[in-house]
C-alpha cells in the first residue's frame, strides 16, 4: 500500500515501513498534486519502494534543514539509528523558497528594453547559489555520515524545476491561500508586465539553479543523481492544463515530469520497474 508518512506520523506495520526519506519543499507535499504522490502511486514503482517518509514544511528553505535550522532536528531524528537503516534511497527537493527570499536575484528597475539576461543580478545570483550549495552539501553529508557503515552508499536524488509562467496565480484551498511568488518579486523590481519577458526571466532563474548548482554538484559527488525536469511542461498556449499556479504543476504536469525525467533514473536502481516493450 503506497503511503507518504508526514513528519509527525508514526510508522505502521500494517501500512508498511518507508523505504525512502524525502526532504524538501512543496513539490514533494503540495496539496492534491505533488511529485511524491505521483511517484508512490505510479504503476511502475516497485512495491518495495512505494512508502516514503516526508520531511517538508510550508515555506521551508534548504538551510532550514541543516545546522541550527528550525527543521534540522527533524531531519536528524530520521537519520538516527533505528530509523535510517530502513531507508534505501533519499530524495531532496529545494531552492524554490530560497529563490523567492532572494527576490529571484533580480536587478532593480532596469532601463526600458532590457532583455531577460539583463534583469538577472549576477552578484545576487552567485550569492544565492553559494548559500544553496552550502546547505545542500551539508544535507548530503549528514546522510552520508548516517549511512557510512553500509557496503554501498544509498543513492540520493536531487531535482530541479521546469520553466514556470509567472502569471500571478497563487494557491487556494478552502480558507488557505498562498502565493503568488514570482509575479510580486518581478513587480517589486519593476519588470515590465510583458509575459514573454517575465517567462524568459523565470527560465533564466531555473536554468541557473540547474546548471549552476544541481547538475555540477551531483557530477562531483558519488551516488548523487541529478534529475533534470526542464523542457517537459508547456509554458505557452494550454500551459494551465499542466501548471496549477506559478510554481506547482497539476496532476497531469507532475505525471509527465515523473514519467519522462524520474522513471528512467529510478529504474536504473530497481526503485521503479523497467518499461515493458
Amino acid at each position: 500500500m503506497a503511503h507518504i508518512y508526514k513528519p509527525e506520523e508514526g510508522w505502521n506495520a500494517d501500512i508498511g515501513f518507508p523505504s525512502a526519506l524525502a526532504i524538501g519543499d512543496s513539490w514533494f507535499w503540495y496539496v492534491n498534486n505533488n511529485l511524491l504522490g505521483t511517484m508512490t502511486r505510479h504503476r511502475r514503482m516497485s512495491a518495495d519502494h512505494s512508502n516514503v517518509q516526508l520531511v517538508g514544511y510550508n515555506g521551508a528553505r534548504l538551510k532550514d534543514y541543516v545546522g541550527d535550522g528550525k527543521y534540522a532536528d527533524t531531519v536528524a531524528h530520521f537519520l538516527r539509528p533505528g530509523f535510517v537503516e530502513g531507508f534505501s534511497e533519499f530524495y531532496i527537493s529545494g531552492a524554490g523558497n530560497d529563490a523567492v527570499d532572494y527576490r529571484l536575484a533580480l536587478r532593480d528597475h532596469c532601463p526600458p528594453g532590457t532583455d531577460a539576461e539583463g534583469w538577472i543580478d549576477t552578484a545576487r545570483m552567485d550569492g544565492m547559489l553559494s548559500e544553496l550549495e552550502q546547505s545542500l552539501v551539508r544535507l548530503i553529508a549528514s546522510i552520508r555520515v548516517a549511512t557510512q557503515n553500509r557496503a554501498v552508499s544509498p543513492p540520493i536524488f536531487v531535482h530541479g524545476y521546469d520553466h514556470p509562467v509567472p502569471d500571478g496565480r497563487g494557491f487556494e484551498f478552502g480558507l488557505i491561500h498562498a502565493g503568488p511568488w514570482l509575479a510580486p518579486a518581478m513587480d517589486a523590481s519593476g519588470v515590465p508586465p510583458d509575459m514573454a519577458l517575465r517567462t524568459a526571466i523565470a527560465a533564466k532563474l531555473i536554468d541557473r539553479l540547474n546548471d549552476g548548482l544541481l547538475k555540477p554538484l551531483a557530477a562531483r559527488m558519488g551516488r548523487v543523481e541529478y534529475i533534470d525536469s526542464r523542457g517537459i511542461l508547456p509554458n505557452g498556449g494550454t500551459y494551465r492544463d499542466y501548471w496549477a499556479n506559478e510554481l506547482h504543476p497539476t496532476n497531469l504536469g507532475f505525471r509527465m515530469i515523473f514519467e519522462r525525467a524520474w522513471l528512467p533514473v529510478l529504474a536504473r536502481y530497481g526503485i521503479a520497474l523497467q518499461a515493458t516493450p
